[in-house]
């Protein structure tokens, strides 16, 4: 990835800290308790990660959030992937969302996108907030036990990660544009 490509991620991050705080802290309804604190997704205080992995981040199957089938994450191995983390409770994930419909219609050729849906055992919350914010342009996965989340170091949301064809990742909080997202997508396939 490019220089410019860290920095930028670096200062998005850096400057959105207190955007992430809108989630971080807040009540998840659907289990009675709080949510993780801390450090942005994938970041190590407020700083993006960049980690080589050994083998493919998408070493594992989940369930998608709309139709309920198993989704093989190896098929997105040695592609440029944007994840978006997302709650179906969050607000903060609500208003994203009209950012997230507008990314979604101007991603570049040869990048996925995919939603993991967390925080939340309730499938029935997950399609409502795919259908009621208009996100169903791409794939959603439910992760209910946290595993995807935890797999890619997001402890809160809404957060992004971007994989590289490599398997290269940056993490980055929520409160990207759509301009943003399109930016970083165009990086994904420089490198």
């Amino acid at each position: 990835m490019t220089v410019k490509f860290r920095a930028l991620i670096g200062a998005t991050t850096a400057g959105l800290a207190l955007l992430l705080a809108g989630c971080a802290g807040d009540a998840d309804p659907a289990a009675g308790g709080e949510t993780a604190g801390g450090a942005s997704p994938a970041t190590d205080a407020g700083t993006p990660s960049t980690d080589a992995q050994a083998s493919t981040p998408f070493d594992f199957t989940a369930t998608t959030v709309m139709s309920g089938e198993e989704f093989d994450a190896t098929a997105l191995a040695g592609q440029d992937v944007v994840l978006w983390f997302w709650a179906p409770w969050c607000p903060t994930c609500a208003a994203e969302a009209p950012i997230i419909a507008e990314a979604i219609d101007g991603l570049p050729e040869g990048v996925t996108m995919m939603g993991v849906a967390g925080r939340s055992d309730d499938p029935a919350a997950m399609q409502e907030f795919v259908t009621d914010y208009g996100v169903g342009g791409i794939e959603h996965l439910a992760d209910t036990d946290g595993s995807i989340w935890a797999n890619f170091s997001v402890a809160s949301q809404p957060a992004f990660v971007f994989v590289n064809d490599d398997g290269t990742m940056q993490g980055s909080g929520g409160g990207l544009t759509a301009d943003d997202i399109d930016y970083y997508a165009n990086e994904l396939l420089k490198s």
